[in-house]
């Protein structure tokens, strides 16, 4: 099996069929080249776009946007490992070894088998094309639905493309946001990808903090493409375009690419990036790194997750697979008990009225002071924080010396506090904040001041992700969360089979 290919086909209505016969042959990047009669091409690749898109999942396709050209070398940004092609064009096989630029030495010839007597059929839309078209999204995780939209727009232009990738405050609406890839990383593969479809256009690929971008000011853009379900957006842009003097935008809409493969009630029926953003929940993000500073048994999984953000319930199902549970929450109110020296270091602190009259610490006093005065709660985090991580690196050892091979470490402050320095593994729960604050709410008859202080007061969601190895949300069913558990849980096994191997 080849990294990359191109498949070469003679008759655009075969493109499909022989794009699916080929999935075996190539790991990452198909590249897909149609022979077509120069008068039709506009038309014929206009369907392809969204046929080929649509169907293909197996790997990363592209169909190449350039009319045939024998004088002129196709350029791949990646290099080519295997050249595909049908039979119409095996007396000229070893040509085609010559029309790529970008080859590998040891490139394999193969001609693939298709019997099959099909015509290309045009598209009754015809193609419009401008010198400079503008084009907008998040395009976190490069997926079809986006490369449908990217080579609409790609075709309609002759001279310029102009992309704004969303950043900032754009993105935090978005489901699982905090899984969004960073900018630029999102730029890099949108400026890729549309390169290789075609590398004769100017492309100006940049972030944006508003809806509008380049379109509000750029007085070269003639169109816009934009899918269904943002064609608002298209109004609004011809709206500020009026406002400051600028010509009206052509606006071309895509339908939105169904989602064939969905794996569970909970995903979106269109092809998106939310879809694939929940599927990396329960997965490895991050491989786990050596930590020499901590012994190699029991194997220590911190996990980490703001107030009602459900933590509990993951350690609950970790503890069904066999885990060893140390609860740092718990540990530092036993450590607030009567007759320790916490609980009168705390009392000497934030004075008698944090006291009950049993001598217990009052922890909705104590929090009322603390989580609305960022001094105070640092002031609490020195005391607790030192005496709690100690008396867990204690019930760690016991835990393992009682033959326990996975302990879970689980602690709110487990990333501010950087406890997951003493973990092998850093696991993450997060919800949406508003969803913890309507929790707290009605957990904790907090009234939602008083819930928002407790929530804003502890790390962020992205905050745990940036370090997190395993991220989980049981913001959705049951059912959703133990299949995250479930798929954690394997992988873990898997690794630590690894591990013992080394």
């Amino acid at each position: 099996m080849a990294n990359n290919g191109i498949l070469f086909v003679s008759n655009a209505a075969k493109a499909l069929k022989l794009c699916t016969k080929v999935s075996n042959m190539v790991k990452n990047v198909l590249y897909i080249k149609l022979n077509i009669d120069p008068e039709c091409t506009l038309s014929i690749i206009n369907k392809q776009i969204v046929n080929i898109y649509s169907k293909c999942w197996a790997y990363d396709v592209r169909l190449l946007l350039k009319p045939w050209d024998t004088l002129t070398k196709i350029k791949t940004n990646n290099p080519i490992g295997i050249i595909m092609f049908d039979k119409e064009f095996l007396k000229d096989a070893d040509k085609l070894k010559y029309s790529i630029d970008n080859i590998k030495n040891d490139v394999l010839l193969k001609q693939i088998d298709d019997e099959s007597t099909v015509h290309a059929s045009l598209s009754n839309e015809k193609v419009k094309t401008y010198e400079y078209v503008a084009l907008g999204g998040t395009f976190d995780k490069l997926h079809n639905g986006h490369k449908i939209l990217l080579s609409q727009a790609a075709l309609r232009a002759t001279k310029h493309v102009t992309v704004g990738v969303t950043d900032v405050n754009m993105i935090q609406s978005k489901i699982l946001w905090e899984l969004i890839e960073p900018v630029e990383q999102r730029i890099k593969a949108v400026l890729d990808f549309l390169t290789d479809i075609n590398p004769d256009l100017e492309y100006n690929v940049v972030p944006i903090q508003d809806l509008y971008g380049p379109t509000k000011h750029d007085p070269r853009l003639q169109l816009i493409v934009v899918s269904e379900e943002t064609i608002r957006g298209a109004v609004k842009i011809n709206e500020k375009r009026k406002e400051n003097g600028l010509e009206q935008l052509d606006v071309y809409s895509i339908e939105l690419a169904e989602e064939e493969y969905k794996l569970s009630s909970e995903e979106e029926t269109k092809i998106s990036s939310s879809n694939k953003r929940m599927r990396l929940l329960g997965t490895v993000l991050r491989e786990p790194q050596p930590n020499p500073n901590i012994p190699d048994w029991p194997y220590v999984i911190g996990l980490a997750g703001g107030i009602a953000s459900g933590k509990s319930s993951i350690t609950e199902k970790l503890k069904l697979k066999g885990a060893a549970i140390i609860n740092c929450d718990i540990i530092a109110h036993e450590l607030y008990k009567p007759g320790l020296p916490l609980n009168s270091t705390i009392a000497e602190t934030f004075g008698p009225d944090v006291i009950t009259n049993d001598g217990e610490v009052d922890r909705r006093i104590l929090g009322s002071i603390v989580f609305s005065d960022k001094e105070q709660l640092e002031k609490l985090n020195q005391l607790v924080w030192p005496a709690v991580i100690e008396e867990a690196k204690r019930r760690i050892k016991a835990l393992g010396e009682q033959g326990y091979k996975i302990v879970v470490m689980e602690a709110a402050v487990m990333v501010r506090a950087k406890w997951y320095t003493h973990c092998h593994q850093l696991w993450a729960v997060i919800i949406p904040p508003s969803e913890a604050i309507k929790r707290l709410q009605e957990r904790n008859n907090m009234t939602e001041e008083e819930a928002k202080q407790r929530v804003n007061a502890q790390p962020s969601n992205k905050e745990q992700v940036d370090v997190a190895n395993v991220v989980f949300s049981p913001f959705w069913s049951y059912e959703y969360t133990q299949n995250q558990i479930d798929r954690a849980w394997e992988n873990l096994q898997l690794y630590l089979e690894k591990r013992k191997r080394k």
